[in-house]
């Protein structure tokens, strides 16, 4: 049997996005997540039919991790402002 988190990163690996899921998580619109697929700037969608596309979660969540970096804290803990 799969350990818990285990069995949740299969499952996001095989989760398809529709473009209402995708909206959710990436606050674009659907014109400017065209603009950046045809850019190699974003994950491109599967054509899952003839009228329906998605996108995989693990894809746009690597897309959303490499855009993101830790926080750096620049102030020491005696020069917090209050």
């Amino acid at each position: 049997m799969l350990e818990p988190n285990m069995s949740s990163i299969i499952l996001a690996d095989l989760k398809i996005l529709t473009k209402k899921e995708l909206r959710e998580i990436v606050p674009y619109t659907p014109q400017h997540i065209h603009r950046l697929e045809k850019a190699g700037k974003f994950p491109r969608r599967l054509q899952l039919g003839a009228n329906r596309v998605g996108w995989k979660l693990s894809d746009i969540q690597a897309w959303i991790d490499g855009r993101t970096s830790p926080a750096v804290n620049y102030l020491e803990d005696d020069e917090i402002p209050y």
